[in-house]
């Protein structure tokens, strides 16, 4: 699936959202073809707002939300994508698009307000609008709490049933093996956030003196910040900050959770915690405020305790004791922090439970199909299997497995299979159809929203025949925002053929020295391709058509190669000319 990840935010930075976007981002990257939009309209509204106004004036990304709107529906309606992920309001609020839009966060406006308290009623008026028309112009919202999805429905009037709560996972590349036991002559308490005040630092403190005043040997381990004023005490080390981006931070991140006996998060706020999931993954049992998103992560008992946001130090160390001394409740913990990680608290589960969401969402979508018809010489199973594979889990295609005519020339046998198909297509009075050879494969530029697109307005050019992707060309024109005119064309390995074209192919005496590809372009000047290729050829080392393609193995991918590069440059050339 073609998926237009809509941020402003660099979701390949994992210093983004702590993380959550870039780990969000590679989790869709696995099944899908992800692209970042969002940056251009973002930094454009910047250099705008800077260039206009004074430097007292902030830069209010709000404000631009009809402009975001504006400029994001424009692109989407030349842009093909099957699906669109939206993470800021500003740019889901005034889009209009075709593709289903899939809003997803761990909060709304009106929670986060609840801790920030903005006072400006301008302000508050205009987000409080841009979040209800971002939900109800969302076709799916997926939360990561409960929490969220509540407010989501009682205060901005969301269809419960287009709001889906799918659990975040914890940020971490190395999934570090569940440690059976650990030593226990000294409790190891942890903490980790980057604001101090917001993140209860202060508590914290109290509390970790508090079990110290119990006779429990104890230290403290501080990462992402720290008190103010500086701390003597050879049993608290403060990590200010770690980059897990670097071998180095994610080697010092290992340790350091790998000996904690307790997370404590005395947090005052928080969406959701991604920390107590991380915890999760270190089989970390955490003891945290009751606050946000927080109870999503943390089932009470299981892997942590939920406490009242106004508990006291003397409340969480109670709780730190009566677990510590108990060897056998603490062990049971730990190993329970652990399952919930592996059930739930990772993002290979969060990517399967979005994939079902895409699934459902795009199943009204169905019901059109076209037919396809893929070639295959019977004795070549390593082919077919790579065929059969290329179109699974693809509803939009019709597949039918079509066995090659045997000749002792391929380029011959090919073409019979073709005429073959040609035939039956003509018979069962199909208005288009593909061909398609077993070595074909969809690149990752393939959409479902983007072939038909293209296969509509090629048919409303004329066209008799549109490629997939071809290996060479001589010249090619512009037609189409991502379709070209070509004046003849190599490889036939997805090609779509329309009916007007049926009796030219059937007519045709086809020759000794004919190749299929030469015909079809000898036999129409109405030929396209779309670009860039959603379709190519995978070399098997072999070809049982082209005797040079057989002789000098890699040379299939070198004509891709050089019909990139040409089609490349071509497109740039078109470009420079529009300015």
């Amino acid at each position: 699936m073609n998926i237009a990840f809509l941020s402003s935010l660099n979701p390949t930075d994992i210093h983004n959202w702590s993380g959550t976007l870039y780990y969000i981002y590679q989790s869709l990257q696995k099944d899908h073809s992800v692209t970042w939009v969002g940056q251009q309209q973002y930094a454009g509204a910047i250099d705008f707002h800077h260039s206009n106004y004074s430097d007292d004036t902030p830069f209010i990304s709000e404000k631009y939300a009809p402009l975001f709107g504006k400029e994001l529906s424009e692109l989407f309606d030349y842009e093909c994508y099957d699906l669109i992920i939206c993470r800021d309001y500003f740019f889901l609020a005034y889009l209009v698009t075709e593709p289903p839009v899939i809003y997803i966060g761990d909060t709304t406006f009106r929670l986060f307000n609840q801790y920030m308290q903005i006072k400006d009623m301008e302000f508050l008026r205009m987000a409080e609008e841009l979040e209800e028309r971002a939900i109800q112009k969302a076709n799916h919202i997926v939360y990561s709490s409960e929490w969220a999805k509540i407010s989501a429905v009682a205060d901005y009037h969301a269809d419960p049933e287009k709001v889906s709560v799918i659990e975040f996972g914890a940020n971490i590349d190395d999934v570090p093996p569940f440690q059976d036991d650990i030593p226990n002559s000294t409790c190891n308490l942890l903490f980790i956030g980057k604001n101090w005040e917001m993140k209860g630092g202060e508590k914290l403190l109290d509390i970790y003196h508090e079990v110290k005043s119990r006779g429990i040997h104890c230290t403290l381990t501080i990462i992402g910040s720290g008190p103010e004023q500086d701390v003597n005490d050879s049993n608290i080390e403060i990590y200010s900050y770690i980059d897990k981006s670097t071998s180095e931070g994610k080697v010092t991140f290992r340790q350091l959770l790998s000996r904690a006996h307790f997370l404590i998060a005395p947090t005052l706020f928080d969406c959701y915690g991604i920390v107590n999931c991380e915890a999760a993954a270190y089989g970390i049992p955490v003891i945290t405020s009751d606050v946000g998103g927080v109870g999503q992560v943390i089932c009470e008992g299981e892997n942590g305790f939920l406490m009242p946001i106004d508990a006291e130090a003397s409340d969480y160390a109670d709780k730190i004791q009566d677990i510590y001394l108990d060897t056998e409740r603490f062990d049971a913990l730990r190993k329970k922090s652990r399952q919930h990680f592996e059930n739930r608290l990772n993002w290979e589960v969060w990517r399967v439970k979005m994939n079902a969401v895409f699934d459902r969402l795009l199943e009204d979508e169905e019901g059109f199909y076209i037919p396809v018809y893929a070639i295959n010489v019977k004795e070549r199973k390593d082919r077919r299997d790579h065929i059969v594979k290329e179109f699974e889990n693809k509803p939009e295609f019709q597949f039918n497995l079509i066995e090659a005519c045997k000749h002792p020339k391929g380029t011959i046998g090919l073409w019979n299979s073709m005429v073959n198909i040609v035939k039956l297509a003509k018979e069962k009075e199909e208005d288009v159809i593909i061909i398609c050879e077993d070595d074909h494969y969809f690149t990752e530029n393939y959409s479902r929203k983007l072939l038909f697109k293209e296969i509509q307005e090629a048919y409303m050019q004329g066209a008799d025949v549109l490629s997939g992707g071809i290996g060479g060309f001589g010249q090619a024109i512009p037609v189409g925002h991502k379709r070209y005119w070509v004046d003849w064309f190599w490889c036939t390995q997805f090609i779509v053929v329309y009916a007007s074209f049926f009796d030219k192919i059937l007519s045709y005496e086809f020759k000794e020295d004919d190749t299929a590809d030469d015909v079809m372009s000898a036999l129409t000047n109405n030929k396209m391709v779309i670009y860039p290729f959603i379709s190519e050829q995978k070399d098997f080392g072999y070809s049982d058509v082209t005797r040079s393609n057989m002789d000098n193995q890699g040379r299939i991918r070198e004509h891709f190669a050089w019909a990139n590069a040409k089609l490349q440059a071509t497109e740039q050339v078109c470009q420079l000319n529009k300015r």
